[in-house]
């Protein structure tokens, strides 16, 4: 056939396929428009699956009709997930041919038309899954979202009710209902009530004794002020910001429950802040943006040493690594590991972040704008973007990886330096010590070989210098014989070496001259910290909150609802800086002194440490499915009093303790009790102090400190703790038993018996309101375990010691601050008789 009989014939065959494929106009038209779920899904639906899954109760509660009921699901959740078929239900299982059960199976052309569907968007379902930006929010004008305002103080008709404008506030709303503040309560009363509160100890007898001397008007304000200085106030009131902070010291790895050994240094971080009064603006800058607030990269750079605020700051940031994270080196070769393991330590660590400065819960927020709080959508995602540059769920970094070191990177040089002349000292000093050792074992092998007959000698020299695989049969036997003997091995060649004095002498020297130049090494502490990455990050809206199906991207940003004065302000900074800035940016919105929500949520958080319920009784909801505050002037007058005093947590501490309105009594006279329980039966106007039950931390100190027992060292590394064979989880013999409760590590998975029974919390995410129970594991544990055995013992033999003719009389004054009543007395005595 010729060229042109050949060309004509190939072109009359494609003539022929064109005509036969525009015949059928479904061929590539479905490869060439955009799938739909009218078009392109629903008639495969209806062909194979429609049988099961229509109608008013379809199988698995999953209805393949409409486009929304895809994503709405069934028992087993969502049909599909947008841009991810091999991640959809509805694709895996008609992929694997498992649906339909029975019929026919689908086609693998239907079955590719269902995966380019989902992969390519799921066109009929998209408005669905949209991102959900809406305007029209509910709780759009609510309270919380407006700038605080600050109040006059009401005026009140019993002025001696009065010591400070607390109680003004107070006060004004008891007079409205016909009720008034109760009286104050006894001073040994008000003396354990001030301790407890804020360093969480009992007084000792010479503290009460020094106070009940104390004479002066203003007694009851140097008790509270001594309070607040001691160094036990930040061991306190540190616990209470580690618990919003979900402050653990294991890494919720699996059931491993594995340790973190640097955590420690955020606590330490938190209880020398509150010990200072650091400004609360500023504590919270640090634990956001410590990094960039105090300049590390630059100082690294261009520093000798990092300065002392720049240390403290990245030390800050460990708030910011609270939250679980699973990861591990190898779990970036698991499927989805981003979605799995890593987005869902970003999700947390936001709702600490908000929940812990903001008092709002914005999960709900991940998946659609939150359906009772003013709070789109797109700002939860814009909020996200804030930590993006830091966490990269697409490139993670390993949490035992993610640490910074406390040196510049001239100290970094200079100790590479340095320890490159150690290596080369030590390897000089490892060589002579292999050749000393190598000539005493040759002088060994010389002195068994001579007592050997002399006509031997040879022939077992030659047979032992020659290579095992290499011997004869002969020499395999002289081997086998002598090997051991001329040869020795392990520790019977270092017994025999130790019997020459000069080997032994000069392989001291040497081993203590490498052990020297070891020593030498420049070391550097390293810290838990949170810090930008470097290139470029993007924050897509994750589609139904799910990771495996982003959608539009956004930039930082904050709640745009709220009604800061101050909005948002962040530009990029230049390819080449080392971070974003958009923590700092953030923090900066969040502490300006007219934002509507930081400094009512921090005021209220004290408030509720001192009276067991907030003037908000919801701390981490402060929207529209929250409490509304009981007292919402006091609330605003506090919280502006709080940015006017620098943001002193010490000043609102003050103003607190010295209101009459704290130092009520809890037990009132039947005549007050009987008017005000039938007016305000929950006390939430406060008409009386509330009773509360101590925390675990304050029970398990108090008990070692009237013990005699206490151990106070402060910072440094946490106490371990280990299960016994009887299944309590306490600090074991060998470590310090009696070290103050702050100071005990705090693994998720084996807490410490006491404190967890006495409702420690253990931490999921972060814990704003402890719970109080009352179980029978609390009696059996004060009864029997290892920590209170120990402390009864040691109380038993503290009040024989001091006061040996009165052990019951000195028991009640250690333990409970006084001397014990006739009853008391008489069935203490009958007890022990």
């Amino acid at each position: 056939m010729t060229n042109a009989a050949l060309r004509s014939t190939r072109l009359s065959a494609l003539c022929a396929l064109l005509a036969v494929l525009l015949l059928q106009p479904g061929v590539f038209a479905a490869e060439q428009r955009e799938l739909t779920f009218e078009k392109d899904i629903l008639p495969i639906i209806r062909s194979k699956c429609i049988r099961c899954h229509a109608g008013v109760e379809p199988k698995a509660g999953l209805n393949l009709t409409s486009p929304s009921s895809l994503l709405t699901g069934g028992k087993s959740g969502a049909a599909l997930r947008i841009r991810a078929a091999e991640f959809s239900l509805l694709y895996e299982m008609v992929s694997s041919d498992k649906m339909p059960p029975v019929g026919q199976k689908l086609t693998a052309s239907e079955k590719g038309l269902i995966r380019k569907w989902i992969n390519a968007g799921a066109e009929g379902v998209g408005n669905a899954a949209s991102i959900d930006d809406s305007e029209d929010l509910t709780g759009a004008d609510l309270w919380s979202f407006k700038p605080p305002v600050r109040p006059a103080v009401p005026t009140v008709r019993q002025l001696d009710a009065v010591a400070n404008p607390i109680d003004a506030f107070i006060q004004h709303r008891l007079e409205d209902r016909g009720m008034t503040l109760a009286a104050a309560a006894e001073r040994l009363t008000l003396l354990r009530r001030a301790t407890f509160d804020l360093i969480g100890l009992p007084p000792s007898p010479a503290e009460i004794e020094q106070y009940f001397n104390d004479n002066r008007p203003d007694a009851c304000a140097r008790m509270i002020d001594r309070l607040l200085a001691s160094l036990h106030y930040g061991e306190r009131w540190g616990r209470h910001w580690l618990d919003v902070a979900g402050y653990t010291e294991s890494a919720g790895i699996l059931n491993e429950d594995k340790p973190l050994p640097l955590a420690w240094r955020y606590r330490d971080y938190v209880i020398r802040a509150f010990n200072s009064d650091k400004p609360y603006d500023r504590f919270l800058q640090e634990q956001i943006a410590g990094d960039e607030l105090t300049g590390y990269w630059d100082a690294y750079e261009t520093a000798e040493r990092l300065p002392a605020e720049v240390v403290e700051g990245i030390i800050a940031t460990g708030f910011l690594r609270t939250a679980a994270d699973p990861s591990r080196p190898d779990f970036k070769k698991i499927k989805n590991a981003a979605g799995q393991y890593f987005y869902p330590t970003l999700f947390d660590t936001l709702q600490i972040v908000c929940t812990t400065t903001m008092g709002l819960g914005v999960q709900c927020a991940r998946c659609h704008s939150h359906k009772f709080d003013p709070v789109p959508q797109a700002d939860y995602y814009r909020m996200q973007a804030v930590f993006m540059t830091a966490y990269r769920p697409e490139n993670w970094i390993p949490q035992m990886n993610r640490r910074l070191t406390i040196a510049t990177k001239q100290q970094v040089e200079a100790a590479a330096k340095q320890n490159a002349a150690i290596d080369a000292t030590v390897k000089r000093l490892q060589a002579e010590l292999a050749a000393l050792k190598a000539t005493f074992t040759a002088r060994i092998f010389a002195e068994k070989l001579a007592e050997l007959p002399a006509e031997m000698q040879p022939e077992v020299k030659a047979a032992l210098q020659t290579e095992k695989g290499k011997r004869t049969e002969a020499q395999q036997k002289l081997a086998a014989e002598f090997e051991e003997k001329l040869q020795p091995q392990g520790k019977v060649l270092e017994a025999a070496l130790a019997e020459f004095t000069d080997y032994t002498k000069r392989e001291k020297e040497l081993n203590a001259a490498i052990a020297a130049e070891e020593k030498e090494r420049p070391r550097f502490d390293e810290v838990r910290a949170l810090y930008d990455l470097p290139g470029e990050a993007t924050t897509p809206v994750l589609l139904r909150g799910d990771p495996l199906t982003p959608g539009p991207l956004v930039e930082p940003g904050v709640i745009s609802t709220l009604a800061a004065p101050q909005p948002f302000q962040w530009a990029a900074p230049e390819v080449a800086a080392k971070t974003s800035g958009r923590r700092l940016a953030f923090a900066r919105w969040l502490t300006q002194p007219q934002h509507p929500l930081t400094a009512r949520v921090m005021v209220n958080r004290i408030w509720m440490h001192h009276f067991g319920t907030g003037i908000v009784a919801t701390p981490d909801d402060f929207g529209v499915a929250g409490s509304p505050p009981s007292h919402p002037a006091l609330l605003d007058w506090l919280a502006t009093e709080f940015v006017r005093s620098g943001w002193s947590i010490k000043h609102i501490h003050r103003l607190i303790l010295t209101s009459n309105t704290w130092r009520q009594r809890s037990r009132v006279s039947p005549q007050h009790r009987a008017l005000c329980t039938e007016i305000d039966p929950d006390n939430q106007l406060l008409w009386r102090q509330t009773i509360r039950r101590l925390e675990a931390e304050p029970l398990r100190d108090a008990m070692l400190a009237v013990a005699g027992t206490l151990s106070r060292p402060m910072y440094g590394d946490s106490q371990s703790v280990s299960r016994q064979k009887d299944g309590e989880v306490i600090v074991p013999a060998g470590q310090d038993q009696n070290r103050r409760s702050v100071y005990v590590r705090i693994l998720r998975l084996n807490p410490e018996t006491m404190l967890q029974v006495f409702d420690q919390p253990t931490i999921a995410v972060n814990c704003t309101q402890r719970s109080v129970s009352t179980v029978s594991t609390q009696a059996l544990t004060l009864l029997n375990s290892d920590v209170m055995v120990r402390a009864a013992a040691a109380f038993a033999d503290r009040v024989w010691s001091e006061q040996p003719d009165d052990p019951i009389g000195q028991a009640l004054l250690t333990a409970w601050g006084r001397s014990p009543g006739t009853g008391e007395r008489e069935l203490l005595t009958t007890f022990f008789i």
